[in-house]
């Protein structure tokens, strides 16, 4: 009795793309998440100037087990802004051409805030992005 076998023999050749091409998936997941939430930090960032938008950027580093996304802000007031600061009433500063009048500015937290709507989405995106691959490769 003849027995087709091209059909699972398509499904093993799919699942081993799969295996092969791990890596290269996990990567685009971590370019996309991590460019989701760059693009959420920079609408979250409080605007005066534009210049704390306009300093945010990702570094992606391959690690052993998979890889890393680092969000970087060099503008050296970010994390005051972030968190909040302390500063000396009375004093004048010329920039704003003001006196300050508080001791303390509370932070915006726009930086927790743009991780916690992150979180939000990122399990249904994973699952469609490996639903979709799954198709791709084993149907």
């Amino acid at each position: 009795m003849p027995v087709d076998c091209r059909e699972l023999e398509k499904f093993r050749d799919g699942f081993k793309k799969i295996v092969d091409d791990n890596d290269r998936f996990i990567e685009k997941l971590a370019k996309e998440l991590s460019a989701r939430l760059l693009s959420m930090l920079i609408k979250a960032s409080p605007t005066k100037t534009g210049f704390l938008k306009d300093n945010w950027y990702v570094v992606i580093t391959k690690v052993s087990n998979g890889y890393e996304a680092e969000v970087i802000n060099n503008t050296e007031y970010a994390s005051y802004v972030n968190y909040g600061h302390r500063q000396t009433p009375g004093r004048y500063v010329p920039a704003i051409g003001k006196r300050l009048k508080k001791g303390w500015v509370d932070g915006k937290f726009f930086i927790e805030l743009s991780v916690a709507e992150l979180r939000t989405i990122t399990k249904p995106l994973l699952e469609k992005r490996l639903r979709e691959y799954l198709e791709e490769h084993l149907w």
